[in-house]
């Protein structure tokens, strides 16, 4: 597989810890390349490019996982009134 089906992969199985701590080495990451860029030690410009994609990777798969975990419980709450309802 390609590089960028294993990253897929990778952040895919990341649970809600894991892709939140990521984010935030990512944006940590960014910062510092604008910082190096400003100084000109940056060799490879495209590195913003797929970190931004990156980012937006993760910020797409923590929204999936948070709107799981709405329904989930939306469904625990929907289990309970109708188990309330039938007593």
């Amino acid at each position: 597989m390609s590089k960028l089906n294993d990253r897929r992969h990778e952040i895919r199985a990341m649970n809600m810890h894991d892709a939140q701590q990521e984010l935030n080495d990512l944006r940590r990451h960014l910062f510092e390349l604008r910082i190096r860029k400003d100084r000109g030690e940056v060799k490879n410009n495209r590195e913003f490019a797929q970190v931004r994609a990156d980012i937006a990777r993760l910020m797409f798969h923590l929204s999936e996982l948070q709107n799981a975990a709405v329904l989930e419980a939306q469904g625990a709450l929907d289990e309970a009134a109708v188990a309330s309802e039938e007593k």
